[in-house]
């Protein structure tokens, strides 16, 4: 079986591969482009609402108490992928869910678009710091962009024999893209649990859940 874990980057997408233990990579301007897998990771909202805030992105906070709750964004309604401007799409968000949509949900509608509409059997959304959470057993003690987020989290992937891609320099991947990637790539392979687990879908059959690792795994577990 292959896995993926897929991260999004400035060159497009990063997206690293599991088969028969070994790593592999591609960098992708498009999700199309991907070889196929049998199961994919990414770090990406896929299912949206309409008019309410998604549990899934409460029950993704709840796995990174306490200090690391701010990297999971409220994903946008799914209005917004229609819109024009970044005022009259956050404005309809508080009028429809009572909350404003980030800059950072703003510039990433490219990307949760494309998500959509590449989804096909065996992609689920997940959360790189909420993989490292389930695989540590507890949250990342450190930004992932501080040298000390880096060393933590490399760490663990070493524990999987992860091989070091995020050592190289790649024009529009950074480090903390490869090993956003890696960690998804990494969970793919353990046993998994859904968040919310009876797996909601939005109105056009995309997932309103994430796949995350069951609760600390060893490397001798998944594979």
């Amino acid at each position: 079986m292959r896995v993926t874990g897929i991260d999004a980057a400035k060159a497009g997408w990063v997206a690293v591969s599991i088969e028969e233990g070994q790593f592999s990579y591609q960098i992708v301007e498009h999700l199309d482009q991907l070889e196929n897998s049998d199961v994919l990771y990414i770090d990406m909202p896929i299912g949206l609402e309409t008019d309410t805030r998604r549990t899934v992105d409460q029950l993704l906070r709840n796995e990174l108490k306490p200090g690391r709750t701010s990297s999971v964004f409220n994903a946008p309604l799914v209005s917004a992928l229609d819109a024009c401007d970044y005022a009259t799409v956050n404005a309809q968000s508080k009028q429809a869910a009572g909350l404003g949509l980030s800059k950072q949900a703003w510039y990433l509608l490219p990307k949760i678009q494309e998500a959509r509409s590449y989804y096909r059997d065996g992609m689920y959304e997940s959360h790189p710091e909420v993989c490292f959470a389930r695989l540590t057993g507890h949250p990342a003690r450190h930004n992932k962009k501080t040298v000390q987020g880096i060393k933590e989290r490399t760490e663990l992937l070493r524990q999987f024999a992860c091989p070091a891609f995020w050592e190289q320099s790649v024009k529009g991947v950074a480090t903390d893209d490869w090993i956003d990637a890696c960690l998804l790539a990494v969970a793919a392979t353990c046993p998994v649990e859904y968040l919310p687990n009876h797996r909601p879908v939005d109105a056009t059959g995309h997932p309103l859940y994430a796949a995350a690792p069951k609760k600390s795994p060893s490397p001798e577990w998944c594979g």
